[in-house]
């Protein structure tokens, strides 16, 4: 085992990296990814050595079986470079303006090359990173950022460690740059067999360097496991925010990024610290944090719920009018806190398959739809605090005309005994309706068709839905209100948690605002990929020519 680490654990005045413990084996790829503040810095700095003089650190960190953190810092000199380097964030900072590139790889080599070898092996580096030998004699001043991050690597590499740190290597370079460096990674670990441990932010590079990933959320380990697996199926709620916040792997999707802390609490020393941003968390979760411990995958999870939860779960669903036949053998699943969309042509089921899944339309072509684990009961899930609620696509067909706004929004909870004052009206100020006297007043024949778009929304969040199907809720709405409409739904998913079925025939406003995409045709489902759709690529607009 090249690197290995019990328990390793950095404390400051005002942060804690709680016990961490992981391997990496010779010619491994790992990625650490998170937030800002999450923590990734001070592990690196802490497996090399270089915590600041204030951290208090504890665990053991083993180097092909030597435990550093034992020796003292005279032993420690001679590993560094030679066994093992850490190349930092804010590369061109740690490099001396007044010195040329030779002058600074000079510095390292001196401790095993002399003369024409060292000389050589210059220009060795140089190659190897795809620098020329004449940028030796220039300064860090003259260089582009991607040079910078490809000269660092080569002052990394010049005395063949094992291991390699690399401290957010493309976090300030642009896509071209970004994606040479990328490139120049995974080279350099199949030719040179260099194992990496790479600290970002970027859940594109963790993407694209595959290996392994550990993420880290408020110094501690949430979820690591296959890089593939993670991003295919994230388990842990914080890990799946910061796929769903990623630019690079959603080019064409609205970002909103993980919803900020919606409780006020002070966190008990013992508690989840991704309690407050959770879409999925309990009461409980405040005051009792979870372990990280290994899942049937292989995978480690720390979740007390166990991971993201599946909301609903169809199994064989069947539909047919007459001898029509529908839906034809549907399966499908839904994620708590995701969002779901459904595109097909004009009278390819969509509508039948959602009225199924929300209960409006009987069980009876064969099937089963479970709901948090249980067989749904969808009299009880429409009449309680936390089931199902449905947009239907004709508002103006749903709503009472002759009932009021207020009327109509207080409607669910006035027939499911739930009733909550005040709940009509900050579902309304929720949509973007202003909930005046004047206007809760005012009945729904006299509204717009999207005020009445809205009002039946706010309806139905007045039962705040674990899901909420909504069936074409912008067929009817010119450009400007689709847009405005969209952008509401997914605030209010991103701010509430729920997860969302998204019923339209409009494939780019599903590629806004799905985590998962799926068309149904022929009364069947089939999965696609939203990248599949993008028309044009913009990466080439910074290539060189």
């Amino acid at each position: 085992m090249l690197l290995e680490m019990n328990n390793l654990s950095v404390s400051y005045p005002e942060f804690t990296l709680h016990p961490v413990s992981f391997a990496l084996d010779a010619g491994e790829m790992l990625t650490i990814v998170g937030e800002s503040g999450s923590g990734k810095t001070t592990l690196a700095r802490a497996i090399a050595c270089l915590s600041e003089p204030e951290a208090q650190v504890s665990g053991q960190v083993y180097l092909n079986g030597r435990e550093l953190l034992a020796m003292d810092e005279r032993a420690r000199r001679p590993l560094r470079m030679k066994e093992f380097a850490l190349s930092f964030q804010n590369s061109a900072e740690w490099l001396n303006p007044s010195l040329t590139l030779a002058e600074h790889l000079r510095e390292v080599l001196c401790r095993a090359y002399r003369g024409a070898a060292m000389a050589a092996r210059m220009e060795e580096l140089m190659a190897l990173v795809g620098l020329e030998t004449a940028d030796l004699e220039r300064y860090p001043r003259e260089l582009s950022g991607g040079m910078v991050q490809k000269f660092l690597l080569a002052n990394a590499l010049a005395l063949n460690p094992a291991l390699v740190l690399l401290d957010e290597p493309t976090g300030a370079l642009d896509i071209a740059s970004s994606r040479g460096i990328t490139a120049l990674i995974q080279e350099l670990n199949r030719r040179l067999g260099t194992a990496f441990l790479v600290i970002t932010h970027d859940m594109k590079l963790a993407a694209d360097l595959g290996g392994r990933t550990v993420v880290l959320y408020d110094g501690h380990v949430e979820e690591a496991g296959d890089t593939r697996a993670l991003l295919d199926h994230p388990r842990h709620p914080y890990t799946r925010g910061l796929l769903q916040s990623a630019v690079g792997l959603n080019p064409v999707r609205d970002m909103w990024g993980i919803r900020p802390t919606t409780v006020s609490y002070t966190r008990q020393p013992h508690g989840c610290p991704f309690y407050g941003r959770c879409t999925q968390s309990l009461p409980a979760c405040a005051g009792h944090a979870p372990e990280l411990t290994a899942q049937p995958d292989g995978r480690l999870l720390a979740c007390n719920r166990g991971g993201v939860l599946t909301l609903l779960e169809c199994r064989g669903l069947c539909k047919a009018f007459g001898r029509q036949r529908v839906l034809d053998g549907i399966d499908l699943t839904l994620y708590s806190g995701e969002i779901v969309s459904l595109v097909g042509r004009s009278g390819a089921g969509k509508t039948t398959l959602a009225r199924t899944l929300a209960g409006l339309l009987p069980l009876e072509g064969g099937g089963s739809v479970e709901f948090q684990g249980k067989a749904a009961d969808f009299a009880a899930l429409h009449r309680r605090l936390g089931g199902v609620q449905m947009v239907l696509q004709d508002s103006q067909a749903a709503l009472n005309p002759r009932m009021t706004v207020r009327e109509a929004v207080e409607e669910p909870m006035r027939l499911s005994g739930c009733f909550q004052d005040g709940a009509a009206e900050r579902a309304l100020e929720d949509v973007g309706l202003f909930a005046c006297d004047s206007f809760l007043t005012r009945h729904i024949h006299a509204l717009s068709g999207g005020q009445r778009q809205r009002v039946a929304i706010a309806r139905a969040l007045t039962m705040e839905p674990a899901l909420l199907i909504a069936d074409e809720p912008t067929s009817m709405l010119d450009p400007s209100g689709k847009a405005n409409l969209l952008r509401m739904l997914k605030g209010l998913q991103n701010s509430r948690g729920f997860s969302m079925l998204f019923i339209t025939h409009d494939l780019d406003s599903a590629l806004k605002i799905s985590d998962r995409l799926f068309r149904l045709e022929g009364g069947t489902l089939t999965r696609l990929n939203p990248n599949d759709y993008i028309q044009v690529r913009f990466d080439g607009l910074f290539d060189a020519g």
